[in-house]
């Protein structure tokens, strides 16, 4: 089954710790090129725990219904690389808007910035 960058799918998402995980909704957002070239697929971990959003880094989702979520949710980018048969379940795709913050949080935590620092 093939997947894209910005779909909102169910998988055992696992802890920071790796002593477990959890079935939870994830936005992939690896790209097309880096699917081509890869199996696995990166992902960012989806929460509806909105009271535990950093607004610094984490994003509240606008069109979080659009996306398939059953409640208000949030986007951190907690990454983590699954392997595609993983996937319990794709509930949806995130919105142009969405996504667009989305990968601006990634920026931010990743520092990726358009002018690099020395």
């Amino acid at each position: 089954m093939a997947f894209q960058r910005g779909e909102v799918v169910l998988l055992p998402f696992p802890y920071t710790d790796l002593s477990a995980s959890k079935t939870r909704p994830a936005v992939i957002v690896s790209s097309h090129m880096y699917h081509h070239i890869r199996s696995e697929l990166l992902l960012a971990y989806v929460s509806s725990q909105v009271s535990k959003a950093n607004p610094q880094i984490d994003y509240l989702l606008k069109d979080w219904q659009e996306a398939g979520l059953l409640k208000p949710s949030f986007v951190r980018p907690k990454i983590a690389t699954i392997e595609p048969a993983l996937i319990v379940y794709q509930v949806g795709l995130l919105s142009t808007r969405d996504m667009f913050e989305v990968d601006r949080r990634l920026r931010l935590a990743l520092n990726l910035n358009t002018h690099p620092r020395p």
